[in-house]
């Protein structure tokens, strides 16, 4: 009489299941490894290096802010200095006191702001 083997069909059932549930894991997270070893990777060698460029382009505008020198020489235009540049505008729109003949100031109203005969952003 020949033998009959028997085969256990739940249990394949069941060991296939786990070993594809192990597998989809090991998947996942070998994926979060991955993007988590990336990320700080580019963090480091990215996001947290200076930027030389930009330091030494903030650094080339703050000189030129704070020199004197020339735009065009052929039209005579010129850069100053931002901090003088500030004060010359207060000072021509800050209303200038009433003088007598004397040179001395005169008490009442003041003229009006920019009281130079100049249009605004004139420089002299």
């Amino acid at each position: 009489m020949a033998q009959r083997d028997e085969i256990n069909t739940p249990l394949i059932v069941l060991v296939g299941f786990l070993a594809t549930v192990l597998t989809f894991a090991i998947v996942v997270l070998l994926m979060v490894v991955y993007y988590h070893a990336a990320e700080s990777q580019e963090y480091a060698k990215v996001i947290s290096q200076p930027w030389v460029e930009v330091g030494d382009l903030v650094a080339k505008q703050q000189a030129k802010l704070g020199e004197y020198r020339w735009v065009d020489q052929k039209q005579k235009i010129v850069a100053i200095p931002i901090d003088r540049a500030m004060q010359l505008v207060v000072n021509d729109l800050s209303p200038a006191p009433e003088r007598n003949q004397s040179g001395k100031p005169v008490a009442g109203e003041a003229k009006p702001a920019g009281g130079k005969n100049q249009p605004r952003g004139a420089l002299k």
